[in-house]
């Protein structure tokens, strides 16, 4: 009896040690899927601060630098300035190993972290900037590189009446996983080059021919 105890609680524990790595890599591929769906929403309002740039006549570089600073959020790692490390206070409660005092310094207090605050004050900065070797000084992040933005607008633009631009703002965003060595139950980092193309798109009318003779692109 006790024999016949054992084997089904042998049976018992692996049948639950399937059941947890299969749990695991499903939530792993939920999360993955997140942060994709997450970075395309971020691309769209890159696409939508690019096309309102646009409609009111600034060029072509003006409306790239609105579609990169309004993509930082899934641009990944910050190159320039150097990341220079979490706050202070967070890094020596850390090192008293007391999460307690983390989670009060979150819950109270209520001023940026250090590089949000060096990014708001290296934005205007960079908005004003001529062009990309002067910007790139300034702010520059992982992925911006690979981020392009296009515009198609109405050749219709008789200075009379709006037109339409139609904006498409493109990046490529490496996976935090490999999804090739997931799908063969497989945990690990992603190959190089292993990543995806996401697209934000938004539409709006084109006011500045109203206004504004010069409609060179």
């Amino acid at each position: 009896m006790s024999s016949m105890q054992n084997r089904a609680s042998g049976q018992a524990m692996i049948e639950s040690v399937f059941v947890i790595i299969l749990t695991s890599l499903i939530f792993l591929a939920l999360f993955q899927y997140a942060n994709l769906f997450s970075s395309k929403i971020i691309l769209t309002h890159a696409a939508a601060r690019a096309a309102r740039c646009r409609s009111v006549g600034f060029n072509k570089w003006m409306v790239m630098k609105s579609a990169r600073v309004a993509s930082i959020p899934a641009a990944g790692k910050r190159i320039i300035p150097a990341y220079t490390g979490i706050d202070p206070a967070i890094t020596a409660a850390l090192q008293n190993n007391r999460i307690d005092e983390i989670w009060d310094l979150a819950l109270r207090s209520s001023t940026r972290s250090p590089g949000a605050m060096l990014e708001i004050g290296r934005i205007p900065d960079y908005m004003g900037s001529v062009n990309d070797p002067t910007a790139e000084q300034l702010l520059d992040y992982e992925y911006w590189e690979t981020l392009s933005v296009d515009i198609d607008e109405d050749m219709t633009i008789d200075g009379k009446t709006p037109g339409q631009a139609v904006v498409n703002v493109r990046m490529r965003y490496p996976f935090l996983i490999s999804l090739k060595a997931l799908i063969k139950g497989e945990l690990r980092n992603p190959d190089e080059g292993e990543s995806m193309a996401l697209k934000g798109y938004f539409k709006i009318e084109n006011h500045y021919p109203l206004y504004i003779e010069d409609v060179n692109w």
